[in-house]
């Protein structure tokens, strides 16, 4: 009789900004049977060697569509945020940047196993906390590419000459995008509107 034959395991990476966070994640897969676990980034680069990857939030958004394909154009490992970004704005943001699985910090042993397996199988994991976030946002009205080139440029301090100048427009044309920027973010003013992007997830602090 033909034994049956054992599944494969799964390989993940676990890079995450917070050393604490990380040793948990990795102590915590490494506890449990199916997952064979590593620290760090190196094989994604390599792509192909990781199933899944599990990070923090602005890892995830900047390198997830960065990573370039595995051998023969296989796909790369893909990402799981764990997180305390738990605003509507930034999940929307990680997961139209490509982002497959989000857990918050509190999730369970299990919700985090469960989760790797989801997006190893090429599946999408969303806690539930996290999925009604995103569907309340789904009715919130969201910033063009044009606009977010805008906002950007806002928060490096540019005037609105000069960020028409960056971005081949006119002043006016500028002056509108703003306008629509700070109805957007429900906001009466460009620090105040700044000051929102950055905490709703819509600018990003530079990945290392």
């Amino acid at each position: 009789m033909t034994a049956p034959t054992q599944a494969r395991p799964i390989h993940v990476a676990v890079a995450h900004r917070d050393p604490y966070v990380a040793a948990g994640i990795a102590s915590l897969l490494r506890s449990r049977a199916g997952f064979v676990v590593q620290s760090g980034l190196t094989d994604v680069d390599g792509g192909g060697a990781v199933d899944v990857l599990v990070t923090d939030y602005a890892t995830g958004v900047h390198k997830t569509a960065n990573v370039p394909p595995g051998p023969g154009g296989s796909a790369p490992g893909s990402f799981l945020v764990v997180t305390d970004q738990s605003t509507g704005w930034q999940i929307r943001r990680a997961v139209d940047a490509g982002v497959r699985g989000y857990l918050l910090h509190d999730c369970s042993a299990e919700e985090l196993s469960e989760a790797v397996r989801c997006v190893a199988e090429g599946r999408r994991y969303l806690s539930c906390p996290v999925a009604d976030q995103l569907l309340d946002n789904l009715s919130s009205a969201v910033p063009t590419a044009r606009e977010l080139e805008v906002l950007r440029l806002m928060a490096q301090g540019l005037a609105n000459k000069d960020i028409g100048r960056r971005l081949g427009i006119g002043e006016g044309t500028v002056k509108a995008h703003v306008k629509a920027i700070l109805r957007k973010l429900r906001k009466p003013t460009r620090v105040a509107a700044i000051g929102e992007a950055f905490r709703c997830g819509l600018l990003l602090e530079a990945s290392p």
